[in-house]
Order: structure tokens, then C-alpha cells, then sequence
């Protein structure tokens, strides 16, 4: 009997999402390092130093909540726009069984 569906198969695409959220995730500097940055403040490099370790740090965050949150959550959502659009093409497609048995 003919069936009016088109299948994606999207496992592998979902395994390699979820492998880049958790890693992500788990990408994480220790900010234990500037607790120990006082020693650094009395120089006018060591300021500068500290200032723009405290910008890593910041960024760190931003990209590790961009990449293990808003990115994985887009690419679910185009995957399951793919699969909606598979659907309905499924839907529209006629299947005509002409002949004999199959």
C-alpha cells in the first residue's frame, strides 16, 4: 500500500546540535585568576592587563550562552521547520499504484 510521506531523518542532525550545546556548556574559565590580579593594579600595564582579562572573561560568557542556548535552540527550530515542510510535501504528493501487485 502507498503511503503519502517523504522522511528526513534527522537523528544525526539533532545528535550534532546536542553535542554542540554540551559542549558549550561545559566551556567554562575558572575566574578564579582574577581574584589573584590585585598584585598587577599598581602598574599602568597591569591595569591594562586586568581590564582586558575581565573583557575575556565577559565575552566567554556571551559566547558560551550564545552557543550552548540560542544557536542549538535556532538549528532545533529549522529542524523542525524541515520537518513541517516535509509534511507537507509528503501530503501533496498522489501516489498511483498502476499494474499489478507490488
Amino acid at each position: 500500500m502507498a503511503e503519502r510521506e517523504v522522511f528526513i531523518d534527522t537523528n544525526v542532525f539533532t545528535g550534532i546540535v546536542e553535542n554542540i550545546q554540551n559542549a558549550a556548556a561545559s566551556c567554562i574559565l575558572s575566574d578564579g585568576l582574577l581574584g589573584n590580579l590585585k598584585v598587577m593594579e599598581g602598574t599602568d600595564t597591569g591595569r591594562k592587563m586586568n581590564a582586558i582579562l575581565k573583557k575575556i572573561y565577559q565575552t566567554q560568557d556571551a559566547y558560551r550562552h550564545e552557543t550552548s542556548d540560542s544557536l542549538p535552540r535556532a538549528l532545533l527550530t529549522l529542524r523542525d521547520s524541515m520537518i513541517e515542510q516535509d509534511k507537507i510535501l509528503g501530503d501533496s504528493l498522489t501516489v498511483e499504484k498502476i499494474g499489478g501487485k507490488r
